[in-house]
This record gives structure tokens, sequence and C-alpha cells, in this order.
């Protein structure tokens, strides 16, 4: 990636990162899950930066990854949860 286009990136992740984290924790619950949510997302816009900066609705499109990471994690076998009784 070039100086300038990383920049930008950098500067779109420092302005973005509390509100993708806070969204996170609304889709999650766990302010831990939101916090490595928000930091895969950031990955995978970096990843596609030099298509996405271009793009009018890069908020959207971030909470879009975010929403679809959050589901990934989800549906990863050691993440279900186990239901817990009293008595077995």
């Amino acid at each position: 990636m070039r100086k300038p286009e990383e920049e930008r990136f950098r500067a779109f992740a420092a302005g973005q990162a509390a509100a993708l984290r806070r969204c996170a924790y609304l889709f999650c619950g766990d302010w831990h899950l939101a916090e490595d949510l928000t930091q895969t997302t950031l990955i995978k816009i970096y990843r596609a930066w030099a298509k996405v900066h271009k793009q009018d609705s890069i908020h959207n499109y971030a909470r879009k990854v975010l929403l679809n990471t959050w589901l990934d994690e989800k549906r990863r076998p050691w993440r279900r949860s186990e239901l817990r009784v009293a008595a077995p």
C-alpha cells in the first residue's frame, strides 16, 4: 500500500475504531470479544482498502464487515455455549 493510502486508512481506523467497538459490543455483549471483532474488521478493511476507500459509504461497508465478522465468529464450534443447570 502506498504511503498516502496508508495514512488515509490510519485516519479512518483511528476515527472509527471506537464506534465499531461499541457496535460490536451491541452484537456480542462482551467488551473483550468486541475488541477482537473490531481488530479483525479493521484487518479485513485494510486488505481491501485499495478498492474500498473510493466509496462514499465506507462507514456502512465497515459495519457490514463487522456484522459478517461477528456472524463468522458466532458460528465457530468452540464458541457454542452450553446449557448449564443446577442439578445433573
